[in-house]
């Protein structure tokens, strides 16, 4: 709905301990990827998210591990970028909006982008294929990175280490620019 952004913003998000350690995790996975270390090498530490602290133990540990070695391996001999904020104002038309994607890879040499997604949770599967949120994601690093290489292909994935679910969606640059225009006549 697209009035339920300002009806929602008097509104304080107090999250849920659910989503608090879905940020834990992905911060766990982005020290392993921004630092080249292995997420066994936190067993024991805490991450603090808001009020509340996750340890992180060998179950946590063991699942973003696999996490890791996924973006590590689309990732071999290509750019990773981690964490990071990419526009998609451009879409919406609210000035400045963002969102967070948990890997962006480029591959100059093969014209390819790609996303991927942790999805911590441990109730329904989510899936790559046809995701807005993934493919607004994907659209907003192509606006970000989309003069270091000429793009085209794109391909999304979610990885969902809980429920050992790797899901992914291939498209051509024109199929996710197509996408862009649905979500502009939506907003």
């Amino acid at each position: 709905c697209a009035g339920s952004v300002v009806l929602e913003a008097s509104f304080p998000d107090k999250g849920s301990v659910y989503a608090d350690e879905g940020t834990a995790a992905h911060t766990l996975a982005a020290y392993c990827l921004q630092d080249g270390t292995d997420a066994s090498d936190y067993l024991g530490e805490t991450i603090h998210v808001g009020e509340r602290k996750f340890v992180v133990d060998p179950a946590m540990a063991g699942h973003v591990a696999d996490y890791v070695k996924f973006v590590r391996d689309l990732a071999k001999d290509k750019k990773l970028l981690v964490e990071r904020k990419v526009p998609i104002g451009h879409l919406t038309g609210e000035t400045g909006a963002t969102g967070t994607s948990d890997a962006v890879i480029i591959d100059t040499a093969n014209g390819h982008l790609a996303v991927a997604d942790l999805k911590y949770g441990m109730g329904v599967k989510v899936d790559a294929i046809g995701n807005q949120q993934l493919q607004m994601y994907a659209l907003g690093a192509y606006e970000a990175y989309s003069l270091l290489a000429d793009f085209q292909t794109v391909s999304m994935y979610i990885h969902m280490p809980r429920l050992n679910h790797v899901s992914e969606y291939h498209i051509t640059v024109p199929e996710l620019l197509e996408f862009a225009d649905r979500v502009r006549e939506a907003a």
